[in-house]
């Protein structure tokens, strides 16, 4: 599980890579008005990142555990972007809390609520979106 969690790592740094670029690019030479450089860009480009670390998680992360179809493929989507939004209300609950608490800078804690946010959206990815099948042998025995 920790060799799966450095690789979920990873893919969260491309994935804040990935959106950083889409932002940059869009609020660069697509955009020109208020509203679509700052909510219709960043919301295009967070959702670019969900699906560039879908497709990462998918293929790489947990590529044992899936059926490598298209059925399968897209069956996920609507668990993975829960996941990673709940992850992100965690995350933005979390910031706040620890600001009114500790009364650190806004960056600190954004990193702090990260660090906490990145293990719930790793477990729920673990155990949800990407929850291993039980074999028959193990669901026999299970109930017993």
């Amino acid at each position: 599980m920790f060799k799966r969690f450095i690789k979920f790592t990873v893919r969260g740094l491309i994935g804040t890579a990935v959106d950083t670029a889409v932002l940059w690019y869009l609020t660069t030479y697509a955009f020109t008005t208020y509203f679509a450089k700052y909510v219709l860009a960043p919301s295009i480009s967070f959702e670019i990142a969900i699906l560039v670390g879908y497709v990462i998680i998918y293929f790489w992360i947990w590529n044992h555990r899936v059926l490598n179809n298209f059925k399968d493929f897209f069956r996920r989507i609507p668990k993975y972007n829960v996941a990673v939004l709940f992850s992100f209300a965690v995350k933005l609950i979390l910031l706040n809390v620890i600001q009114q608490i500790f009364h650190f800078e806004v960056l600190i804690c954004n990193l702090i609520a990260l660090f906490f946010s990145g293990f719930i959206n790793f477990f729920t990815n673990e155990k949800i979106v990407f929850k291993e099948k039980k074999t028959v042998v193990e669901d026999i025995y299970e109930n017993l």
